[in-house]
């Protein structure tokens, strides 16, 4: 049977709106949560960096340890009107509205584990908790999380696969853009004084392949944009897109080969091309036997689950961490949110969630 406690914290914080940038009131929340228990938090002064109204919360508790519980505060949408739902074995929107029940219900799954473990007086190990801003859409908060230059490990809770279920390897998306100038001419009366910005571009894109270039790797360019009116060579054009990959050494080649078709059209053209590539999240892949998967395997059989490593459908906070060199692994705690009027969470998952929790922190 879940905890009324546990159910309770999830519906507090189901009650609290929190946009990307406007997590304030949710940090409020947790910073006083911490308090109540006697545990020294505070805020990481993110906040700037992060376009937030409010930095990173972050509760080291016994000193902090070498590992971070993760969780994100923000929803994508409001959340505060929908009115949670509680069915016989599940908590919903009941059709009325998002619930953000992945960021809910990871912050509730810690926070519960938490305060039972102090309460109960268990003896507990060295670890930090942080809860970010931003971790709908481009993860700034984490990103720029300020943590401990001790913590080695860190585990995500917030995803939709059943408990049981962690990420062991993610693909990871580079996003690039190409910037073209050509020459603005009348198209009428002197054309030939004209280079088209978009001629370029459609001439290099013209030699491209995208699309799937192998079972992990995909390419596309997604927008395409320049000229002024039907009666103007375009001076200028813009074409953005995205390249998807397993390991971060496959991206390069592509990029490379897209960018020299840009330059060398441009070239030929008289105009000029600035290429840019930056990732938005890299790939990571762990070793079967890392560090991180035992500490994740081990919880997860001690909260009497099967583990079942899996490649994360998406980027999430693990990719950012993984890519600061903090090895982060996500766990799956059964947060159904395919449609945002239609989000729910089953409460064994939601205790089961909790159980993980529990079984990482305790000693």
């Amino acid at each position: 049977m879940t905890s009324r406690r546990l159910t309770d914290l999830f519906l507090e914080l189901a009650r609290i709106d929190a946009l990307p940038g406007k997590e304030g009131p949710v940090a409020k929340y947790a910073l006083s949560f911490f308090k109540n228990l006697g545990l020294p938090a505070g805020l990481d002064g993110s906040a700037v960096a992060a376009l937030s109204n409010t930095s990173n919360v972050v509760c080291q508790v016994g000193g902090g340890g070498d590992f971070v519980l993760v969780s994100h505060m923000d929803t994508l949408l409001p959340a505060s009107g929908a009115g949670p739902l509680i069915a016989a074995d599940r908590i919903s929107s009941g059709g009325k509205g998002p619930i953000g029940v992945d960021s809910r219900a990871g912050m509730a799954a810690i926070l519960y584990a938490l305060e039972r473990a102090v309460h109960s007086g268990l003896r507990l190990k060295p670890f930090t908790i942080a809860f970010t801003t931003r971790g709908k859409g481009n993860m700034a908060g984490v990103k720029n999380l300020a943590l401990p230059g001790r913590i080695r490990s860190a585990f995500i809770f917030g995803s939709e696969p059943p408990p049981g279920a962690y990420t062991a390897s993610s693909a990871g998306i580079a996003l690039f853009s190409a910037d073209i100038l050509g020459r603005s001419a009348d198209a009428s009366l002197d054309p030939e004084s004209g280079v088209s910005a978009i001629a370029i571009a459609a001439k290099a894109l013209s030699a491209l392949s995208f699309g799937r270039h192998d079972p992990e790797t995909t390419s596309n360019v997604g927008t395409i944009a320049g000229g002024v009116n039907p009666g103007t060579v375009p001076l200028a054009a813009l074409v953005r897109g995205q390249i998807r990959v397993s390991e971060a050494a496959k991206a390069l080649p592509l990029l490379d080969r897209i960018k020299a078709e840009f330059e060398k059209s441009a070239q030929a053209a008289g105009g000029a091309v600035a290429f840019k590539w930056s990732w938005e999240f890299q790939p990571y892949l762990h070793a079967p036997d890392s560090e991180v998967l035992n500490l994740a395997e081990g919880a997860l059989r001690r909260a009497g689950l099967s583990p079942a490593p899996m490649a994360a459908a998406e980027g999430s906070e693990a990719n950012a961490l993984n890519a600061r060199g903090v090895a982060a692994v996500t766990f799956g705690i059964g947060a159904c949110s395919s449609k945002p009027n239609q989000e729910y969470i089953l409460l064994d998952h939601l205790s089961k969630a909790a159980e993980i929790v529990s079984q990482i922190i305790g000693k």
